[in-house]
């Protein structure tokens, strides 16, 4: 009787005995009983980032449907880290020890990235994170990846964008204290933006829930910046936004600078918030569901085939680090980590939902990035950045 065919009998035996159990726990079950077959753990927020569970689900499909790794049917171990590093970092925990997972994707946030990246470092596991960008995340170590650009570049696209395109010459900064991916992104925004001879006229801080920006926003007005960068979330930035609009600066009814952002801003949630005071505002990302690549096209047309919607930035990166991590081992040869990890790094043109030339030697790809403008609660593409 084949190893298959007996998980099967034991799935359908499992949700028989075990009618209230989620069927994703269930299937874990049986995937564990498979200690032959490949296994990837993916960790993500779900209630934030679900399309990247998506994402990484299409490449699944594509991958067995082209063989598998080594001959065998490739399998995912989902986890939900609600958003907390230390959950998590639970999660990496379990999956690496517990399950024997040959590698993590995954978690979506710089924070949540850089606690699983830790563990992934000390169990010798690779590790590519998705959405994540903060450089920090692969300090841990040689075993961890960035699928997305690192913050390095993207606080360079926006700085380059507002002092050549905007002719922004002042700027404040409004920054979500103790966040490891906007704290860290402003600064290098900041000091990216002054090399090219603009100037910071204020950096205003303000706590994760705040609902009253009057005091920073009152201190921002007092200098008249022409453009305000705020890489947060939402609900904080468009209220930060609509609040901002009704500040008197001087001789002015309201701050009239143009808000600008980072990747964190491309999500549902951050465009439903946004009023008219989010006009004309922009924002970088790492994907377009609107680029005219082959290979990106064709991720696009089986995206919207599966799941009958366009993918966001969370699938693309939920399908690239899958794809990233199949490609390694299948050159690899063998399921080995330390050899796994040893061909992510030796990724040369890659080309996917986004293309990676390569990797640095802090393991972050060179990559495009994009910039959007928000206009009347949408997102609508401007340019394409290169490296």
């Amino acid at each position: 009787m084949s190893c298959r065919f007996c998980s099967c009998i034991l799935f359908v035996f499992l949700i028989m005995i075990l009618p209230s159990c989620d069927v994703d726990v269930i299937q874990d079950l049986v995937n564990t009983s498979l200690a032959t077959q490949p296994q990837v753990g993916l960790i993500l927020s779900v209630d934030r980032r679900i399309s990247t569970k998506y994402g990484a689900q299409l490449a699944l499909a594509e991958i067995n449907a082209e063989g598998g790794i080594l001959g065998q049917s490739l399998n995912i171990l989902v986890r939900d880290s609600q958003g907390d590093a230390q959950k998590a970092a639970q999660a990496a925990e379990e999956l690496i020890s517990e399950h024997e997972v040959a590698a993590i994707i995954g978690p979506n946030f710089s924070g949540n990235a850089a606690k699983v990246g830790e563990v992934a470092q000390r169990l010798s596991t690779p590790m590519v994170a998705t959405t994540a960008t903060n450089p920090k995340v692969t300090a841990a170590g040689d075993f961890v990846f960035l699928a997305a650009f690192a913050d390095t570049f993207q606080g360079q696209v926006m700085a380059s964008f507002s002092r050549r395109q905007l002719k922004a010459k002042t700027v404040a900064l409004l920054v979500e204290e103790g966040n490891l991916y906007v704290e860290g992104l402003a600064q290098i925004f900041a000091d990216n933006f002054t090399a090219l001879g603009g100037q910071v006229v204020s950096q205003q801080t303000y706590a994760s829930g705040d609902l009253d920006f009057v005091p920073q926003l009152t201190a921002i007005a007092a200098q008249t910046p022409d453009i305000i960068f705020a890489p947060g979330f939402a609900p904080e930035v468009p209220l930060a936004a609509k609040q901002a609009r009704t500040i008197p600066q001087k001789n002015a009814s309201g701050i009239t600078a143009t808000f600008l952002g980072g990747d964190s801003w491309e999500s549902q949630k951050f465009l439903d918030a946004s009023g008219p005071e989010m006009n004309g505002s922009y924002f970088s990302s790492m994907f377009s569901d609107q680029a005219t690549q082959a290979e990106t096209v064709g991720f696009i047309q089986a995206y919207r085939s599966m799941f009958g919607i366009a993918p966001d930035k969370a699938a693309a990166m939920g399908y690239d680090a899958l794809k990233l991590v199949a490609t390694a081992m299948r050159r690899a040869g063998s399921m080995e980590k330390a050899v796994v990890r040893d061909q992510i790094a030796a990724t040369r043109g890659y080309q996917g939902a986004t293309t990676i030339w390569q990797y640095d030697a802090n393991r972050h790809p060179k990559k495009s990035a994009v910039i959007f403008k928000i206009q009347d609660g949408r997102m609508q593409f401007q340019q394409q950045i290169l490296p």
